[in-house]
């Protein structure tokens, strides 16, 4: 080290290299994401050589092994495959469906047009019926309004600050509101519960004595309704206990509090954030002899460096070559970009597969048995296992999905939600009709220490409604 200035010292350090770079990057990457990486290099380097790999005809995924990644369409004879590969880079439209069949002798073959179009989220299918509804001069506003909606469907948005954002009063602003809430989901953009089923009685068509009573119950008397004051609201209402209580089953059973509910997927209540459906990283087996996690690479094996540019490379560190400086240059530049993509994609691979190993000694009985049988892990605690640093588990799990052997496809954060157990607890304990308290105690005897607050923000998340409105009125 040598001084150069009051207070400063220069020191030499080494700083990451264009493979750490990259090797880094491509680890963070999701299965979709590292395959147009590579395309998009393919396409730019042209020292590097990338196979073709089959694709499934059912949903144009990769085939790994004879297995479609995606749907898990299974090739039924290797010789057809192979004769086909032979002739061509892709399956024949001819031959396709008689090349593979479905995963299990009974299952039904793999739906061709699976892979046309992903579902539809809320956002979007709201802003489909935003186009067909409203005027233009109000879709900015209304498109606004959809992207305030929460995950319930519900605008947590004061009204004033929507206005004035776009300049108009509040009711020119709750003009556009109320258009936006006649389209379906019915009660979507309501902002409370209460407005929310009022919206939902204005779709419905049936209109018998119970739905009368019903709007008029929400309408006039909310208060008495929302504490199930059923004697209270029949005195008001001038009705029997028992319309009152005819009123209130047929809004439990032909309203829903959460209108956007048809748009979550099963998991999605359970990990903390959303998972496109798409082509796992990781996928989880179960046959005969046990649980396996196998990594979905179609891309390991199958990049190379070009012959010529290797030769020429070769030739160039041998001292050999008549190329210019400017052509050397490239060269070394192409080359060494290949390489580098080759083992950032080895590394990905192998890390994967590590970490896999790794899950599956840890939380085999969550793969087994279900959310309740998830044990705590943290991603220090899984790096300290597979003797990595804790940043390469972060960026191994980022962005990464894990289909289970039921067929739904979760993030790989969920594996390190330590709250899972609880929460499926919590759901259990609610489905035998117990209270907020009565759960907390429940899970108390089993050495559970929850409060009661957060039994009722579990219950919350897994959209299960407090026990007055479960119960039978």
């Amino acid at each position: 080290m040598v001084a150069i200035g009051v207070g400063i010292a220069q020191k030499q350090s080494l700083g990451l290299v264009p493979e750490h770079i990259v090797g880094k990057a491509v680890l963070k990457m999701s299965l979709q994401e590292l395959q147009q990486f590579v395309q998009t290099q393919f396409a730019e380097n042209p020292a590097l050589v990338v196979e073709d790999f089959v694709q499934c005809p059912a949903c144009n995924s990769p085939v790994v092994d004879g297995v479609c990644i995606a749907c898990g369409a299974r090739q039924a004879s290797q010789d057809s495959s192979s004769d086909s590969s032979d002739s061509s880079d892709s399956f024949d439209s001819s031959d396709s469906f008689r090349s593979f069949d479905s995963p299990h002798p009974d299952d039904v073959p793999p739906d061709q047009f699976a892979g046309v179009a992903a579902p539809l989220s809320l956002t979007d299918h709201l802003k489909q019926q935003i186009r067909a509804e409203i005027g233009p001069e109000d879709r900015s506003l209304a498109d606004y309004i959809v992207d305030c909606l929460d995950e319930n469907g519900y605008l947590r948005e004061p009204m004033l600050d929507i206005a004035d954002r776009f300049h108009l009063s509040v009711p020119q602003a709750e003009i556009v509101l109320t258009r936006l809430q006649r389209l379906d989901p019915p009660g979507i953009a309501a902002r409370d519960l209460r407005e929310c089923l009022l919206i939902q009685l204005s779709h419905l068509e049936d209109d018998c004595q119970d739905s009368r009573n019903a709007k008029i119950l929400l309408r006039d008397r909310w208060d008495s309704f929302s504490r199930m004051k059923i004697d209270e609201a029949a005195r008001k209402m001038k009705l029997s206990a028992d319309e009152i209580a005819s009123a209130m089953r047929f809004i439990r059973e032909a309203l829903n509090p959460y209108p956007a509910a048809v748009f979550h997927d099963p998991w999605q209540e359970l990990a903390p954030r959303r998972v496109p459906r798409v082509a796992p990283d990781l996928v989880v087996r179960q046959d005969e002899e046990g649980i396996r996690i196998d990594v979905v690479d179609p891309v390991s094996g199958r990049i190379a460096i070009d012959e010529v540019y290797a030769s020429l490379h070769s030739d160039a560190r041998a001292g050999r070559s008549v190329l210019s400086e400017a052509d050397l240059a490239h060269i070394r530049e192409s080359v060494s970009k290949a390489k580098a993509l080759i083992e950032a994609v080895e590394f990905r691979r192998a890390t994967l597969g590590k970490l896999a190993k790794e899950v599956l000694r840890c939380q085999e009985g969550f793969f087994k048995d279900g959310p309740a049988a998830l044990k705590p892990l943290t991603k220090k605690d899984l790096a300290k296992k597979m003797g990595v640093h804790e940043s390469t588990v972060c960026r191994a799990t980022q962005e990464k999905t894990l289909r289970l052997p039921t067929g739904d496809t979760i993030s790989f954060d969920v594996i390190f939600d330590s709250a899972l157990p609880v929460k499926e607890l919590v759901r259990r304990f609610a489905a035998e009709k117990l209270n907020d308290g009565q759960i907390a105690m429940k899970l108390t005897e089993l050495g559970v220490q929850v409060a009661r607050r957060t039994v009722a923000k579990y219950r919350d998340q897994l959209r299960v409604l407090p026990l007055e409105y479960r119960q039978a009125a």
